[in-house]
């Protein structure tokens, strides 16, 4: 008798054990469309804001996208009129950051348009930092890495000359 139940449950355990290993754990990667069905491109940063949308950073299509998870609208720099509040600072975006206040902050790499865009969706208006030589209350350097809010509401600003509080 006890072999007997040694045999089933020797049985029982290699079921488990081949249910267990026929699981399959791959991961599976599916790539996100742009507007019209184009790719994206290059995307160097992603944040997600408080309502849900996520927010990239294209750099290859030199734009900011913001995506519903069932549409992507671009936001894109005007040449014309490149101080506009209608228009994004700059066309190499290297980074973005969305803070719990609502607004989206946008930094840029190291082309000619440098520096650091904050844009509030509720009213579509960015607002555009720069390094003024000589003003030590501008940012320090043209070129944004990265950017975060802490807990005590700093906004924190990484350049290629450093560190920068807002």
């Amino acid at each position: 008798m006890k072999f007997r139940i040694s045999i089933i449950a020797i049985i029982l355990l290699l079921v488990i054990l081949q249910h267990g290993t026929a699981q399959n754990n791959e991961l599976k990667f599916n790539l996100v469309e742009g507007p019209n069905g184009n790719r994206l491109g290059n995307i160097t940063a992603i944040t997600q804001d408080l309502h849900g949308y996520m927010w990239f950073s294209g750099q290859e299509a030199e734009c900011l996208y913001r995506y519903d998870g069932n549409r992507m609208v671009s936001f894109r720099h005007d040449s014309q009129n490149p101080n506009s509040p209608n228009s994004l600072g700059g066309t190499n975006l290297e980074t973005v950051y969305a803070d719990n206040s609502g607004m989206i902050w946008v930094g840029f790499g190291d082309s000619g348009d440098k520096g650091l865009d904050q844009f509030n969706p509720a009213t579509g208006i960015f607002k555009h930092y720069r390094n003024v030589p000589n003003d030590p209350g501008s940012l320090s350097y043209g070129i944004v890495t990265v950017i975060l809010r802490d807990h005590q509401g700093i906004l924190w600003v990484g350049t290629h000359n450093g560190l920068d509080r807002l």
